[in-house]
């Protein structure tokens, strides 16, 4: 009888210092399936639930995305308003001319 074959795809740790492992397996009987290991915990899983589970991973890797940059955007306005005080501080308003009053 054949053993089955483990094939580690993904060996990464999370915050919390717990590695997070994914290992497909593939058994004698030609079914794959896979092994989501965090920390000391496992959980199987097919091939359907690892296409959802690639699912949410995207859309919440494209909704982190999307906060960051409104925060880029954010701080660029803060260090624009701060260079315009800043050239306000030393030039003194541009507006005004020596003669108005």
């Amino acid at each position: 009888m054949r053993q089955a074959e483990l094939t580690s795809l993904i060996g990464l740790r999370d915050s919390d210092g717990d590695r997070l492992v994914l290992v497909r397996l593939e058994r004698p009987n030609g079914t794959r399936g896979y092994m989501l290991r965090v920390g000391t915990g496992s959980v199987f899983l097919t091939a359907g639930d690892l296409g959802g589970l690639s699912n949410v991973i995207r859309s919440e890797l494209a909704s982190a995305n999307q906060f960051r940059s409104f925060a880029r955007v954010i701080w660029l306005l803060i260090l624009c308003a701060l260079m315009a005080l800043l050239a306000s501080a030393i030039t003194g308003p541009l507006f005004a001319y020596p003669w108005s009053t």
